[in-house]
């Protein structure tokens, strides 16, 4: 538990859910800073972070909120917390907000009682009264959600003078790390412990859940039918996707081609399945056109439902992907992961004992969140295919 340091928050660059432009440009935060510009608009003070005053015995909670609302993977990871919040809340009823995105990894969830999309008439649950409101992102949207939650106990971030901030100073090193990139570095605990911590938790090394429904293991099964996977002793499945907000989140083009090529050679008895998302596509088809055309390579192509994807995983006995939604559904359904790491942090996920997180160990800009990037010795192109084979 720490305290905030000495922060401008009536400076017109600070924004409270993402590190500033003087962060991002110079690495420099308030105290050393000397571009700050005050906020005319903003008139009040920005109150002390307060230490949490709630009961170690709260059995008798009975009804818990909980906003999260991010990428569907993030979203996923966080169903982590839900295994320790029954047990020390025993008798509680769990609701979720979300985004309808990502009612696919939720909707089984036997954890969660109720799920709203944030796009629901939610007035009704503004006027109930919950006992514990847990938002867990500093997002503009989320803490705006929580602040008009009625609840006796809350942990997380709310909306101070409209921007986020900690509801006690449990969430003050999360919320750090989402505005000073310095100390986002310099974390060495994983996502699912953080997230543990700010709601005064006790972790378990709890893992993301993903219920395989009847259903979907029928899809499964159809799917292990329609591409012959039973004749094979092996299903490699490499993800290729990582989206488009941080460019180097995907591993190279030709680190992928030659990945391929060489898990072709070496297991002439196993299938090695490529697959990406929708906005992957031209990197999909060009590592799919250079690899060497195989019948056991087998392309899924980017056109998948949320559920077929969760049912090619599903097959797969390992998995290799970028920091993707890919990696969480695949440790969700335990699978072994190899994880190839570059602009994010590292050291925030965990595939829990089952496969390994990679990372070159030959630059220093490691977890730099940038968007975009133009050095010629990356933190992708770096690592070689070589390094990643002996894993998989």
């Amino acid at each position: 538990m720490i305290s905030l340091p000495v922060i401008n928050f009536d400076c017109i660059h600070f924004k409270g859910d993402r590190p500033c432009f003087p962060n991002k440009a110079y690495g420099v935060f308030c105290g050393e800073c000397t571009l700050y510009e005050k906020d005319e608009m903003l008139t009040d003070e920005f109150p002390e972070t307060p230490k949490p005053d709630f009961e170690e015995n709260l059995k008798g909670f009975k009804k818990i909120i909980i906003v999260k609302l991010d990428a569907v993977g993030d979203v996923l990871r966080t169903t982590s917390i839900l295994p320790s919040l029954r047990t020390k809340y025993t008798d509680a009823s769990i609701t979720w907000i979300t985004k309808e995105k990502s009612f696919g990894v939720l909707k089984d969830n036997e954890g969660i009682d109720e799920i709203y999309f944030d796009t629901d008439d939610l007035e009704h649950i503004y006027n109930d009264d919950f006992d514990l409101a847990i938002n867990l992102d500093s997002g503009i949207e989320s803490c705006g959600i929580m602040s008009r939650l009625v609840a006796k106990e809350r942990f997380g971030f709310h909306l101070v003078n409209n921007k986020p901030y900690p509801v006690n100073n449990l969430a003050n090193e999360w919320y750090l790390m989402g505005i000073d990139d310095n100390v986002k570095k310099q974390n060495t605990k994983t996502y699912h412990k953080i997230i543990h911590e700010i709601c005064g938790l006790e972790y378990s090394n709890t893992q993301p859940l993903l219920i395989m429904t009847p259903g979907k293991i029928r899809g499964a099964t159809e799917l292990n039918k329609k591409f012959s996977l039973g004749k094979y002793d092996e299903f490699i499945l490499i993800n290729l996707g990582g989206g488009n907000r941080w460019q180097y989140k995907k591993w190279t083009k030709e680190g992928c081609i030659s990945l391929i090529n060489m898990l072709l050679a070496s297991k002439p008895e196993s299938a090695i399945g490529i697959i990406a998302g929708k906005e992957d596509r031209e990197f999909y088809e060009d590592i799919a056109s250079g690899s060497e055309q195989n019948q056991r390579l087998i392309k899924f192509g980017c056109n998948n439902s949320l559920n077929v994807f969760i049912c090619i995983i599903y097959l797969a006995d390992k998995v290799f992907t970028s920091d993707s939604l890919a990696l969480h559904i695949a440790t969700a359904l335990d699978k072994y992961t190899v994880v190839i790491t570059g602009p994010t942090s590292y050291t925030e996920l965990d595939v829990f004992g089952n496969g390994i997180i990679l990372h070159s160990g030959k630059v220093e800009c490691l977890c730099c969140y940038l968007n975009r990037c133009d050095k010629v010795v990356t933190c992708m192109n770096t690592v070689e295919a070589e390094d990643i084979i002996k894993f998989l």
